[in-house]
This record gives C-alpha cells, structure tokens and sequence, in this order.
C-alpha cells in the first residue's frame, strides 16, 4: 500500500482496490475539521514514502464485522456506508467510501443521527419505566385484595364497612366514656 496525504493526515492506498487505511487519530480529525474534508473531496497527494515495518508489510487486508454483534459496522448507524473497524487502530475504506462518509456528515447526517440516537434512549427508558410500573406492587393494591376477599366470603361491602365503623364507635366509647347527653 502507498502512502498519501490528504491535507494533513497520512494515510495508505491500495493502488489495486482504491481502499484506503486510516488510522484512529486521522479519520476524527477529517470528521471534525471541514478543511480536512474539503481536501478528500479534492483527493490526495502522494505522501513522502516511509518504509513500512515488517508487521506493516506482512498485514493483509480482511473485511471484518463487529464481533459483538456479528453484523457489519455501519458508519453513524445510518449512512448507509459498511466499514471495516479495528478498534483502536483504524479503519479500512473501500473506494469512495471515505467520500461518502464526508457527503453524509457535510449534509448534517451526523445531526440527524444524534437526534435519532435520542429518541430511541428515550423510547428504551420510557419502556422500562412502563415495566417498571407494571411490575411494582400499587398503592391500595393490598387493601382491594382485603375488601375483595370479605365480598367473596359472602360479606357485603357495606356490612364490612357497617362493623368496622361500630367496632370503631365502641372501642372509642371504651377509650373516652359515653356520650355527654347535654
């Protein structure tokens, strides 16, 4: 692979494919500075050739997919553009994929992505308070569960009301003595 440089950043070509190899450091940088993307648009210079090392010489390009997922790694998630991601390394472009990743970003899809982000956090939390809600006991659950008990042993809700204000009515009079008739 050629080393060439787009503005700043050094990166590899294959002469063959047209793919290219950025590092970690590098790709950032020409997501986040628009000069850096106005020169890949533009296209690259050939860089000052550095020798490779002999584990650069022997590395051979496979295309790989996410490892926790086994799907292929989508840039932004809605691009529409599958990279090949070494995490902590770089990535691999396959010919005009590093364009089309720069088009998207240029036409706000980084926003749009965010936003989208947003939205599905906030739909996952809403659920999982709903579950939340479901699985947690309600207030006066239990008492229901009492009044409905008494009514399926044949006691009317009334009654049930009746005696306990009675019981009430006696253990007060017990407590502070009858009534004054004055």
């Amino acid at each position: 692979m050629a080393s060439i440089a787009i503005a700043s950043e050094k990166l590899r070509e294959c002469a063959r494919c047209g793919g290219l190899w950025l590092e970690v450091a590098a790709f950032d940088n020409i997501c986040s500075n628009r000069e850096e993307q106005s020169a890949v648009l533009g296209g690259a210079t050939p860089g000052t050739a550095h020798a490779l090392t002999n584990n650069e010489a022997n590395v051979r390009y496979v295309p790989v997919q996410s490892a926790a997922t086994d799907e292929p790694n989508q840039f932004a998630h809605c691009s529409g553009v599958i990279v090949d991601v070494c995490k902590g390394h770089g990535t691999w472009f396959d010919r005009d994929e590093l364009s089309q990743i720069i088009q998207f970003i240029r036409a706000g899809g980084l926003g749009v992505a965010r936003e989208k982000e947003k939205r599905e956090i906030q739909n996952e939390r809403e659920q999982l308070r709903a579950e939340q809600l479901a699985a947690s006991p309600r207030p006066g659950a239990l008492r229901n569960t009492r009044l409905r008990m008494n009514e399926s042993k044949g006691w009317p809700r009334r009654a049930a009301f009746k005696i306990s204000d009675q019981l009430i009515g006696l253990a007060c009079s017990l407590l502070i003595g009858p009534p004054n008739p004055h």
